[in-house]
């Protein structure tokens, strides 16, 4: 038997209104009241949560309960703890718990505090016995329309691969503009700038269909991580 544990503690500033709606969520604890009682326990819930998480008639708490990787076990694990005002007058507090889960901070903070997006945290976890590849961590960035993860392991397997073999290495779709120079696929935008680009494994690259302009567009090979 060993256990393991995931934690972080980070800073999250945000406007008064968005942090005591985040105060709502994480004091709801919802998987400590019995089911027969969630009808009354919404009902006595604020406007704005009642509009951001509306439910059905079977399960009032339907849509808030997606916000965690479990439904059927819908408890925030962390604590808030405040700690005075930002240079920008937001609230600031400190997030915290020694068994969290990543994806349901990042989803909570998305869903109750816009004023703070973007923003991210790190996470580390861990085991109480000394096994192989159980420890790491990695990190969240939040935004308004995506969360992204980025783990430890992932980063040390795409490192060893890349050193390992040129051609597992990342690619990205250009053409050459005669005004603008090169530009590179977004698939939600088209050609653009580089830092908006879409990253393509090279397997993706092979199968993806050709796409037509003005200039033949070519696969560039980004280059290794790390360096």
């Amino acid at each position: 038997m060993a256990d393991h544990y995931v934690k972080a503690s980070f800073v999250l500033e945000a406007n008064d209104s968005d942090i005591e709606f985040l105060e709502e969520i994480v004091e709801l604890d919802l998987w400590t009241i019995a089911e027969e009682d969630w009808r009354e326990r919404f009902e006595q819930s604020s406007a704005r949560f009642k509009n951001a998480f509306t439910g059905s008639d079977e399960d009032p708490f339907e849509s808030y309960r997606e916000l965690f990787s479990d439904p059927d076990y819908p408890s925030p694990g962390f604590e808030i703890e405040h700690c005075g005002e930002g240079e920008n007058g937001h609230m600031r507090v400190i997030v915290s718990g020694d068994q969290i889960d990543p994806e349901a901070i990042a989803n909570i903070i998305q869903a109750s505090c816009p004023s703070a997006l973007p923003t991210g945290f790190c996470y580390a976890y861990g085991c109480s016995k000394l096994r192989p590849d159980e420890f790491g961590g990695g990190f969240v960035v939040i935004m308004e329309d995506d969360v992204v993860f980025q783990g430890t392991q992932e980063g040390l397997d795409t490192a060893l691969r890349q050193i390992e073999d040129e051609d597992t290495r990342p690619m990205v779709l250009t053409i050459s503009d005669k005004d603008h120079g090169l530009s590179y696929w977004n698939v939600k935008e088209g050609f653009g700038r580089l830092a908006d680009a879409t990253v393509f494994t090279p397997a993706q690259a092979s199968t993806m269909e050709p796409i037509i302009a003005d200039d033949e567009p070519e696969w560039a090979t980004m280059p290794r991580w790390p360096q």
